[in-house]
């Protein structure tokens, strides 16, 4: 649950920070002091990002706070069909569940039951179910 909130504070700083600096390159841009042409269109680039980050990230998890502190979860068993690279995230039957790297590994075609956050997919807990859903 630690890595839950890390997570959401780590994801809403890069926000303000992208926001701070879309206002600065905006009144840059009022102001008439970019030099560079280019340097006109950081404030919709930044904008692009700053949503994508609210879209995928920042909104599911906020969505979940109250989940999380509740113990509100959706149970879903199934084999894991492939683990990130940086084991933050896993995929079981299609659908993508994040999880705190340091935990335990999960290996490609294990069988599991995942207990996970309904916005967010944040996986509370893997445990290895020994019977064969099938």
């Amino acid at each position: 649950m630690n890595y839950f909130f890390a997570n959401l504070i780590a994801h809403a700083s890069v926000c303000i920070v992208l926001i701070v600096l879309m206002v600065i390159f905006t009144n840059r841009n009022f102001k008439r002091k970019t030099k560079h042409v280019l340097a006109y269109f950081f404030p919709v680039v930044l904008l692009l990002f700053i949503g994508f980050d609210v879209s995928r990230y920042l909104a599911p998890r906020m969505f979940d706070i109250y989940n999380v502190l509740n113990s509100v979860t959706y149970t879903h068993t199934g084999k894991v069909q492939e683990v990130s690279g940086f084991h933050n995230y896993f995929v079981v039957d299609g659908e993508k569940y994040f999880i705190n790297p340091t935990r335990g590994d999960l290996e490609v075609g294990q069988t599991v039951r995942v207990k996970y956050t309904p916005s967010s997919h944040y996986a509370i807990s893997v445990s290895r179910n020994d019977e064969d859903p099938e």
